[in-house]
């Protein structure tokens, strides 16, 4: 993938930072992946596409119009929760709903104001032998660089979240200046959408600053329910 100026992705990045959507740090993130070394910058040339999920107050008030304008294409949508294909191969997702563990501990004096940039997926869609290798070498990659990190799914047991389904998901937490960065979201396999059913994998919190244990999962809280404004439920990408 090419993140660099100039690529339709750039300026997909531009457009979301001038729509107030993504900060001009979090764009410069992004775009700094593509200068990752070694192993990580392999995984990421060889993502399909990678995804932005961006948290907002209300899914009903994004700028639609905007979107369109800037040659973006809806990919599926429920309530809280709508993904749209922008140029450069890079999909972006934005929710209301809760998507991450860390939601479930939120009040109203610690909620975190948005919009931010939840966390940067990189898809690796197509399961084959060289993308299982890069993939299954990303733990000990997030060790080596002392991230933290977590592991959703398995064999026959895919990550499913919301709508949508994969196989498999490597999440690891960069340091940034000594604190944690935004979240990389390592997903592999075919993405699965089910709009009439929901499942509740949330992306987990950092181990490194959150004990696996310390915040009730969703399957604990039983919240997969419907969708909706009034009962918020949780989502994945």
């Amino acid at each position: 993938m090419n993140i660099q100026n100039p690529s339709p992705a750039q300026e997909t990045l531009c457009i979301l930072v001038s729509l107030g959507l993504i900060t001009a740090k979090e764009s410069e993130t992004v775009k700094q992946l593509e200068n990752s070394a070694g192993h990580l910058r392999s995984a990421i040339n060889a993502a399909e596409t990678i995804h932005l999920h961006v948290k907002v107050d209300d899914t009903d008030l994004l700028p639609v119009n905007d979107f369109i304008d800037a040659g973006a294409q809806l990919d599926h949508q429920k309530p809280g929760f709508v993904k749209y294909r922008f140029p450069g191969e890079v999909n972006a997702i934005f929710s209301h709903i809760k998507v991450a563990q860390e939601e479930l501990a939120e009040t109203e004096s610690n909620r975190r104001p948005r919009p931010f940039l939840d966390h940067i997926g990189i898809d690796l869609r197509e399961d084959t032998p060289a993308n299982r290798e890069l993939f299954d070498a990303l733990p000990k990659l997030g060790g080596t660089m002392e991230w933290g990190h977590a592991a959703q799914g398995s064999s026959g047991k895919p990550v499913y979240c919301c709508h949508v389904e994969v196989a498999e998901k490597h999440w690891l937490y960069p340091k940034e200046n000594g604190c944690p960065g935004i979240p990389l979201e390592f997903a592999f396999g075919p993405l699965i959408v089910n709009i009439d059913s929901s499942g509740c994998d949330l992306r987990p919190a950092n181990p490194l600053t959150t004990a696996p244990d310390a915040i009730p999962t969703c399957e604990a809280r039983s919240a997969c329910s419907q969708v909706g404004k009034e009962q918020p439920e949780p989502a994945a990408d």
